[in-house]
């Protein structure tokens, strides 16, 4: 499994945020095509979006909501398994969870954080 430290989780978003916005425009064009009963589009534009998503996770990272955009990152946060959580919209990765804990326990990072680095 990927570990990620909050600088190179951080140095991804400009990236993400590109795929995300690709995601977003594939969906409404898949849309589109079903409205229009275009099968081939269909096809098209569900191969996409599996190409996109496979992309990011590759990475190692875990699309919760697409529609959302939000995305964890696996981190070692004072020394349990965690998350580094983002959601689109936000500048930068500004909060964390524990793995049982989910969205909606998302903490604000602090800097008090011993989080794991790889620098």
């Amino acid at each position: 499994m990927i570990y990620f430290d909050l600088n190179t989780a951080n140095s991804l978003l400009p990236w993400i945020k590109e795929k995300i916005k690709e995601l977003r425009q594939t969906r409404l064009q898949i849309e589109e095509a079903l409205v229009k009963g275009e099968k081939e589009a269909l096809s098209e534009g569900a191969k996409k979006i599996d190409k996109i998503i496979k992309e990011i996770t590759s990475q190692g990272i875990i699309i919760r909501d697409p529609d959302l955009g939000i995305l964890d990152f696996p981190a070692v946060i004072n020394g349990r398994p965690a998350y580094l959580c983002w959601k689109d919209g936000e500048e930068k990765i500004s909060f964390w969870h524990y793995v049982e804990e989910g969205f909606a326990g998302r903490k604000k990072i602090t800097g008090k954080e011993d989080i794991l680095s790889y620098t």
